[in-house]
């Protein structure tokens, strides 16, 4: 239930991102520090929202891969103490 509430808020955002984007057609100058290069304000908005939400998946991720490490050592620590348990 949360993930599908997750979801669609990701594709309203999504959306109200693209309506305004499509808004802004207007040629802008981009500084990558080296170069300036010349895009439409619809092109780099749109690439600004992918790059974050790429982003934000990636820490997601990492933190999945960070609790299923713990969830790991701690299956351990509760397998060890369940035979120490069965010992005494």
């Amino acid at each position: 239930m949360i993930r599908t509430i997750m979801i669609l808020f990701f594709i309203l955002i999504s959306i109200v991102a693209l309506c305004f984007s499509l808004l802004n057609f207007q040629f802008v100058d981009i500084n990558l520090y080296f170069t300036t290069i010349q895009l439409p304000l619809v092109v780099a908005l749109t690439v600004e929202l992918f790059a974050g939400i790429c982003i934000g998946f990636l820490v997601a991720f990492i933190n999945i891969l960070k609790l299923k490490s713990d969830y790991k050592y701690l299956s351990r620590q509760v397998e060890k103490a369940k035979e120490s348990a069965e010992l005494n």
